[in-house]
């Protein structure tokens, strides 16, 4: 499911020699609910910034994908 989201701040932090990304953000539709993800390199587009506003693909709420909007 695709929900639109905001970003609030981003962690990069390597694993094993891979670029991964502790996402902080937020949905559209709950500005006032911070939630926190870590996803790989591979699953989100390059050089996140705090302030994105990005589409989120999620499967029973586990993210998937996050694509920069627009």
């Amino acid at each position: 499911m695709a929900r639109e989201a905001v970003i609030h701040r981003v962690n990069p932090y390597l694993l094993h020699g891979e670029q991964y990304y502790e996402i902080f953000y937020s949905y559209t539709n709950e500005p006032d609910t911070l939630r926190q993800s870590r996803i790989a390199h591979t699953n989100i587009y390059s050089d996140p910034q705090g302030g994105d506003q990005v589409v989120i693909e999620a499967v029973l709420n586990v993210i998937m994908e996050i694509n920069k909007k627009g």
